[in-house]
């Protein structure tokens, strides 16, 4: 009986599905000098700036797949408001390259909370707040001023 148990347990194994998703590398937790504009239009320059939870990777749906894209890669993130009849907000993602993406952001994923660093105090807002994020560079975590 037991080694009929074994033999399932590998063949159940060896068919379940690779778990998918992009390679996660040191870098994408690595924070950002940005410069962030609200749903108000108010814009914010913040440093340490990233998602508070996990790597600072942008997921969304681009056609009926779903996108994962590093901050790593990206320059600039344009989002529209958020259409709850769709149940998403239509964006797009310009690369460090200059290439844009059309995405929608779902709901789920706007409620992320982003924060950083400013001038006068800790800053932090969900990106589904956000109208335009642009990376303007790595932060610099060795600076402790």
């Amino acid at each position: 009986m037991a080694g009929k148990v074994i033999w399932l347990s590998l063949i159940l194994v060896a068919l379940a599905p690779a778990a998918v998703g992009a390679p996660i590398y040191e870098i994408d937790y690595a924070t950002y000098d940005v410069k962030v504009t609200d749903s108000k239009n108010v814009t914010t320059e913040a440093t340490d700036f990233g998602f508070y939870t996990g790597p600072n990777i942008l997921t969304a749906r681009r056609g009926d797949g779903q996108i994962e894209i590093p901050f790593r890669k990206i320059r600039l993130i344009e989002i529209g408001r958020y259409i709850p009849s769709k149940g998403y907000s239509s964006a797009t993602v310009t690369s460090r390259r200059g290439k844009t993406y059309q995405v929608q952001i779902e709901r789920v994923h706007a409620q992320r909370y982003m924060g950083g660093n400013t001038d006068v105090g800790t800053f932090r807002i969900r990106l589904g707040q956000i109208s335009r994020l642009e990376l303007v560079r790595l932060s610099n975590t060795e600076d402790f001023d």
